[in-house]
């Protein structure tokens, strides 16, 4: 009976080993498989990013544009960031200088705003871009939306300012758009 009893622990410890080695394995697979996943969607959206920069300049030069602006209306959460990709075309016969801009109009009140102060849109405000006659370009802009702002829809404009002129008369091109905050 004693031998019965060590033969019965022995084949328990074995068991155990096997169930152990197979569950590392499992996860070992498993794991492996997790990150393949995530490297196929970082390659996916490196895809999707670089379609839609040609998708903007095909957008000017098709649509003969000065400017393109993804969205009329952008749908954001408190708290949430969203990266926007614009466009610009040189229509003049001269080297463009200019500057991008985003000046609040109307809060859901319809009062003033602002959206510097905490700041709502993330790029190089003060730098003079340029681009040679009929050249193109795409700039990427991240919007962060402050949790201190109140649910609504926010009217701004996108304006491309031509820093050759003076103000007043600087605004190359224009576009409206809403950003919509959700709770």
């Amino acid at each position: 009976m004693l031998f019965k009893n060590k033969k019965s622990s022995l084949e328990l410890s074995i068991r155990t080993i096997v169930v152990v080695v197979l569950a590392m394995t499992l996860l070992g697979l498993g794991l492996g498989f997790i990150r393949g996943m995530f490297k196929d969607i970082t390659g996916i959206s490196t895809d999707v990013s670089e379609q839609v920069r040609q998708k903007i300049l095909d957008d000017l030069i098709t649509g003969d544009k000065k400017i393109s602006f993804p969205k009329t209306e952008i749908k954001i959460d408190k708290g949430q960031a969203e990266t926007l990709t614009v466009g610009v075309r040189n229509k003049k016969d001269t080297i463009l200088h200019y500057k991008i801009r985003f000046t609040p109009i109307s809060d859901p009140q319809g009062n003033p705003f602002n959206v510097d102060s905490p700041a709502w849109f993330q790029f190089a405000k003060d730098t003079v871009y340029e681009l040679s006659a009929a050249d193109s370009a795409v700039r990427n802009i991240r919007l962060s939306m402050p949790t201190s702002v109140n649910a609504g829809s926010y009217f701004l404009t996108f304006d491309v300012v031509d820093d050759d002129l003076a103000s007043p008369n600087n605004i190359y091109d224009s576009k409206d758009f809403f950003i919509v905050v959700r709770g």
